[in-house]
C-alpha cells in the first residue's frame, strides 16, 4: 500500500508539472497590449506596430497598440509598471522615459530599475540636429556664429525634458558657449518637426529615421549627427565629433520591458519571438529603411545594456547641470 501511495503521489506530481508546463507554454492565450508614450506615427509607434502585427500572426492572438502620450513618457511607463505581471502588457520605450527621468524628476510614481523586467533591445539609431531648409546655417560652425549674433540666442526643440535631445542641446550649448533655449514638446518629434518646418523653432534634435524622411522630402536639412561615424543615410553630413564637439556618441534606442515579476519563461518567449520577427527580411528592411539598426537581444543582454545606459546618461545629465524638477 505504501508503495502504491508513493506511486500515486509521484504520478500526481508529474501530472501537475505537465499541466503547469502546458499552461506556461500556451502563452499568449489572449490579447497582448503594446504600450508606448510616442504619438501615433512617431518612430517608436511605427516600429511597435510593425512588430505587433507580425507577432499577432505568429501568436494567433490580437496585439493592440496603445499610445499613452505626455509627461516625457511618465504616463505610459507608470501604466505598464502597475499592470499585472503576466506578459500581456509590454512597454516600448527609449532612454528618455526609462532612464533619464530618474535623473531629472524629483518624484516619480515608479522605479524604472525595480519595477520592470528588460525583454529586448530592439532597435538602435543616431540623433540628428535639424533646421528648416531656408535657415541661414548649414553646419555647426555656421549655427554657432549665427547664434552669437542673436540677442536672445536660438531655440532648440526636443521630445521632452530629460530626453536625449534635451541633453544633447544642453551639452552643445555648454561647449559652444552660446545661448540656446530649450523647447520641450509633449507631442514628441512630430510636433517639434512641424515647428521647425514652419520656422517658429530654430533647430531640433530628433531620431535619424524621422530626419531622413523629412530631409528627403526637402522639408528640413540636417546640420550634424551623433555617433562615432557618419550614418549611411546622411553620408555628406559630418558628425558632432567631426565638427569639433565631444560627448555626442550616445546612441538612440528602442527597447521592450514588462512589469517586474513577469514569469521568466514568458519574458524569454516574448524576447525570442521579437528577435525572430526583427530578423524576418521584409520587417528588417522596412525598419532599416526608417533609419533603424535592427538588434533583438536576450533579456540578460538587455539588462546589462540598461545598466550601462544608466551610467552613460546619468553622467551626461550631471555634466549638463540639469536640475531635478
Amino acid at each position: 500500500m505504501a508503495t502504491f501511495a508513493r506511486r500515486c503521489l509521484l504520478l500526481g506530481g508529474l501530472s501537475l508539472l505537465t499541466l503547469g508546463a502546458s499552461a506556461q507554454g500556451a502563452w499568449p492565450e489572449r490579447q497582448v497590449n503594446f504600450v508606448t508614450w510616442s504619438s501615433p506615427g512617431g518612430n517608436i509607434d511605427v516600429a511597435m506596430r510593425l512588430v505587433g502585427e507580425r507577432l499577432a500572426q505568429k501568436w494567433k492572438q490580437p496585439v493592440v497598440a496603445e499610445n499613452r502620450t505626455g509627461a516625457s513618457g511618465i504616463i505610459a511607463t507608470d501604466y505598464v509598471a502597475k499592470a499585472r505581471p503576466d506578459g500581456y502588457t509590454v512597454l516600448f520605450t527609449t532612454p528618455t522615459a526609462q532612464i533619464n527621468t530618474a535623473f531629472v524628476r524629483a518624484k516619480l510614481p515608479f522605479d524604472a530599475r525595480r519595477d520592470f523586467e528588460p525583454v529586448s533591445l530592439l532597435l538602435t539609431g543616431q540623433v540628428a540636429l535639424v533646421a528648416a531648409p531656408n535657415a541661414p546655417y548649414n553646419n555647426l560652425s555656421e549655427l554657432v556664429a549665427y547664434a552669437k549674433k542673436q540677442p536672445k540666442g536660438i531655440s532648440f526643440g526636443s521630445w521632452g525634458i530629460g530626453s536625449g535631445g534635451h541633453l544633447l542641446g544642453e551639452q552643445m550649448k555648454n561647449q559652444a558657449k552660446v545661448t540656446m533655449v530649450h523647447v520641450p514638446y509633449k507631442g514628441g518629434e512630430l510636433a517639434e518637426m512641424a515647428d521647425v518646418i514652419g520656422g517658429s523653432l530654430d533647430t531640433a534634435f530628433m531620431a535619424n529615421g524621422n530626419a531622413k524622411i523629412q530631409s528627403q522630402a526637402g522639408k528640413i536639412k540636417v546640420l550634424a549627427i551623433t555617433g562615432q561615424a557618419r550614418h549611411k543615410d546622411f553620408p555628406t553630413v559630418a558628425t558632432f565629433r567631426e565638427q569639433g564637439y565631444s560627448g555626442f556618441d550616445a546612441a538612440a534606442w528602442i527597447g521592450a520591458y514588462v512589469p517586474a515579476g513577469t514569469p521568466k519563461a514568458v519574458v524569454a518567449k516574448l524576447s525570442a519571438d521579437m528577435a525572430e520577427v526583427l530578423k524576418q527580411p521584409d520587417i528588417a528592411a522596412r525598419l532599416e529603411g526608417l533609419g533603424f539598426g535592427v538588434e533583438g537581444s536576450t533579456p540578460a543582454e538587455f539588462a546589462n545594456f540598461t545598466n550601462e545606459q544608466y551610467k552613460l546618461w546619468g553622467n551626461m545629465i550631471e555634466a549638463a547641470g540639469i536640475p531635478k524638477e
